[in-house]
Parts: structure tokens; C-alpha cells; sequence
């Protein structure tokens, strides 16, 4: 007995010594599995996610009904009873929380013609939101919220150094109303190619980034982010035969969101620089006739007398084949890389002169924030962002008009804002600008004005 006692004093503590080694070592292989389960792809989602909120937007549409047999006499008889109604519109889409103070990037598109928007961050706090800018051209706006506290922002990656191949993370809040959840879907694939053209029913799209993260309705605006959790793109479009996502799926490159955004929140717009060129594509026959070889570029049609275009030797028929090392293909390919450069920037233009490539460099010494249409006599500027508050919509102000000109004598005045022409409407002076050029001689259109926070309408104008 004493020999079984004194084994069993010494056999127990062996137990509870291999017991407990084995205990740990199993934790050890838990905690192994569960650090293994935490790769590089999670921890970018867990990094990014709470950077990326839902917005939902409100447009108040307003109409009239008549309440007497509608249906069956107004084809025939104009009614003279009419009833005015408000419908609202509904629509969903993802937003980028920029800046800890409150900064929210998204789409244009997401919150074009919205009354009324609102954010829901990803611990569920509901803000309304107020619009700070948006840019047509690049499909790009800028929210503002007043949050209790400083919020987590995402960080702006390269998306110029992307590689094909590498794994792209796309984050947003697809159908998120459906969902009832504040926190954000994720979907994973690779970067499919760069520097991708996609025009659409009203916009051209340039240098996207395309991947086969699945982007889905509601993700519009939300990010697209590296293995480090770094944004590389705003999810923008799919392209697709049935409605849904195919694997094609768009985002802008980080690199241009980041210009944008600077931009907006300084002068609530996009304002282009002073160059002081007019460009025109380059046909078969302009090449010819200024013996180019080739077809893409810009031929340059039109130099300001005093510009900084003029003073730095540029001249009407030379070739502007690059700026910046970007290869340039077309006018609409050369506004969309001048319209972002800065004050104080200098560039550098590659021409091609009398057979002959060389080089020039420009530093740009204002900004374009007056606008004069002689065959109007008229003359608008960009809206100041401090005077957003002041007025309902947004457009350009008529700084000076002739008295006797056909829009004083219908009505329009120094001060007034004009914020829409025809069906278009205006968001800054570069976007009045271009309305304006494309419009064909004889053609007839509306201008709309505001006055006194009061909408006023001159009809049928046309061009002389």
C-alpha cells in the first residue's frame, strides 16, 4: 500500500504538469490558427471600413394634379384646376470620410439634385449633410457633417504605382436601406487594368481603374482600397449587360480624387487655370497641313495676347502632344489634365513645332474666375464659397452686363446668379463655360436666374 501510495503522489503532479503543457500548447495552436485566419486582407478591411459611411439622399419633386376626371378630359380640355403635389425621390449610395472634421467624399452623382442628404456612420450615428462642392467633370463631391468628435479618416494611397494583378478591396453599402445594418459590405478581387476610357449615357470617364470587385447598386462612392487599407480609387461603375455586377467594375484613381477634393474644399469648385490657349482635335487634314505624322494631340488654334501661354513662346499651330509626361489624345484629354493644375504650378508642355519636338514650361500665375461672352455683353464669375449661404442654388454672377443689351432689357442685373441653362444645370463657372460654347448659332434655350432667393426665367433666347 505504501508502494501504490508513494506512486500516485508522484505520478499526480506529472498528470497535471502534461495536462497543463498540453492546455497551453493548444491555446498556442488556437491562437497560431486564429492569427493565420487574420491575414493581410482583413486587416486592411478593419483598418478601412470605419472610414466608409452610407448616404442616403431626398429629392423633393414638385407637380400638379387636377382632381376632376384627369385621366379622361385633360387630353381634350385645359383643366383650370390644379392642385400643386411633392413627391419625394429616394436614392442610396457610399460615401469616404476624408478629414477627421467631417469631410465626406462621394460621387457627383450620388447627390446631384438631392434636397436633402444623409450620412449614417459606421457606429450608426445619423448626420444631415451639407454639400460643400461637386464637380461634374470628374464625377467627384465633397459632403460636410458636424460630428460630436474627431472621426477615423481613411488614408490616400499611390494610385499611379498600381500594378495589374494585385488585390483590390472594394467597400460600400450596397442596398444598405434592405440591409439595416450601418456597417459596410466588402468584396474582393484584383486590379484588372488602368488607365481605362468609359463613356456613358452624359459623361466620359478617363484614366479609371478597373477591377472585378463586384460593385453593386449603392456603392457608388465608396472606396477602393490596397492590402494596407490606403484608398486607390472612389468605386464609381460597372459596366453591364443585365443591371448587375459582371466582374467589370470602375473606381477613379486616388491620385485624381485627391486634386479634386483639395480643390473643392477651398473654393467650393473646380476653377481651372489661366493658360490663355484655345486647342481643337487634330484631323487628318490639320496634321497634314503642320506636317505631323500623327493623329492625337491638340493643335493649338488660339494664344491670349499677354498669357502666360504667349510669354512662354507657345504659338497658334504648334502640336501639344504632352503635359506633365501625360500623353495627350484629344481636347477633351487636355482639359481634363489642365483643369486640375494649381496656382503656382509649373508644368511643362511637349509641342511639336515645324518638324521638331521640344519642350516648354509654364507657370501658372491665376485662375480663370471671370468669364466674357462679347456676343452677350455680358460678363459672370465664380461663385465665392463664403457666398454659398447667400443664395439657393449654385452658378455664376453677373458681374457686368450692358444696359442696353438684349438680356438687361429682359430682365437680368448685375448680382443676379444664373444656375441653369436650358435643361442643364450650372455648378461653376468652368460648367457655364462649356454650356455656353457648345451652344449653336440660332439656337433657342431658357436662362434661369436667382434674384433675392426668388427664381426668375428669360425665354426663348437665341444665339446671333
Amino acid at each position: 500500500m505504501l508502494h501504490r501510495f508513494r506512486h500516485t503522489i508522484y505520478t499526480f503532479p506529472l498528470f497535471l504538469f502534461l495536462t497543463v503543457v498540453c492546455i497551453g500548447k493548444n491555446a498556442n495552436l488556437q491562437q497560431e490558427l486564429s492569427d493565420s485566419r487574420k491575414n493581410a486582407i482583413v486587416k486592411a478591411i478593419e483598418y478601412a471600413s470605419p472610414a466608409v459611411v452610407n448616404i442616403s439622399t431626398t429629392q423633393i419633386q414638385e407637380y400638379t394634379v387636377n382632381p376632376f376626371f384627369q385621366d379622361l378630359w385633360s387630353p381634350f380640355f385645359d383643366m383650370p384646376f390644379q392642385i400643386p403635389q411633392k413627391r419625394e425621390l429616394h436614392g442610396l449610395g457610399s460615401g469616404i470620410i476624408i478629414n477627421k472634421d467631417g469631410y465626406i467624399l462621394t460621387n457627383q452623382h450620388v447627390i446631384k439634385g438631392a434636397d436633402f442628404v444623409e450620412v449614417i456612420l459606421f457606429d450608426g450615428q445619423e448626420f444631415e449633410a451639407q454639400v460643400v462642392g461637386l464637380d461634374q467633370s470628374s464625377d467627384l463631391a465633397v459632403l460636410k457633417i458636424a460630428p460630436s468628435s474627431q472621426l477615423l479618416e481613411i488614408q490616400f494611397g499611390n494610385s499611379n504605382d498600381l500594378m495589374i494583378g494585385e488585390w483590390a478591396i472594394a467597400i460600400g453599402h450596397p442596398f444598405a436601406s434592405a440591409v439595416g445594418n450601418p456597417k459596410p459590405t466588402v468584396t474582393i478581387g484584383v486590379v484588372s487594368a488602368k488607365n481605362r476610357t468609359l463613356k456613358t449615357e452624359n459623361r466620359l470617364y478617363r484614366h479609371l481603374i478597373q477591377t472585378d470587385a463586384s460593385i453593386n447598386p449603392g456603392n457608388s462612392g465608396g472606396a477602393l482600397v490596397n492590402l494596407h487599407g490606403q484608398l486607390i480609387g472612389v468605386n464609381t461603375a460597372i459596366y453591364s449587360t443585365s443591371g448587375g455586377s459582371q466582374g467589370i467594375g470602375f473606381a477613379i484613381p486616388a491620385d485624381i480624387a485627391k486634386k479634386v477634393v483639395t480643390r473643392i474644399i477651398d473654393d467650393g469648385a473646380i476653377i481651372p487655370p489661366a493658360i490663355g490657349l484655345g486647342v481643337q482635335n487634330l484631323t487628318q487634314d490639320l496634321a497634314e497641313a503642320v506636317d505631323f505624322s500623327e493623329t492625337t494631340g491638340v493643335l493649338v488654334s488660339q494664344v491670349k495676347n499677354g498669357s502666360v501661354a504667349a510669354l512662354s513662346g507657345i504659338k497658334r499651330g504648334d502640336v501639344i502632344t504632352r503635359i506633365n509626361n501625360q500623353t495627350i489624345m484629344d481636347q477633351d484629354e487636355y482639359r481634363a489634365i489642365t483643369r486640375l493644375i494649381s496656382k503656382n504650378e509649373e508644368i511643362t508642355f511637349q509641342i511639336f513645332r515645324a518638324g521638331i519636338q521640344q519642350q516648354i514650361k509654364i507657370t501658372i500665375k491665376e485662375m480663370q474666375r471671370n468669364y466674357e461672352i462679347d456676343g452677350w455683353e455680358l460678363k459672370v464669375r465664380q461663385q465665392h464659397k463664403n457666398e454659398l449661404n447667400h443664395y439657393g442654388h449654385r452658378g455664376v454672377i453677373v458681374s457686368k452686363i450692358n444696359k442696353g443689351s438684349e438680356l438687361a432689357r429682359k430682365g437680368l442685373q448685375k448680382g443676379d446668379l444664373i444656375y441653369k441653362i436650358g435643361n442643364i444645370e450650372i455648378d461653376s463657372l468652368e460648367d457655364f463655360k462649356q454650356i455656353v460654347v457648345r451652344l449653336r448659332r440660332n439656337q433657342r434655350f431658357s436662362l434661369f436666374f436667382e434674384r433675392d432667393r426668388e427664381e426668375w426665367a428669360i425665354r426663348n433666347l437665341f444665339v446671333r
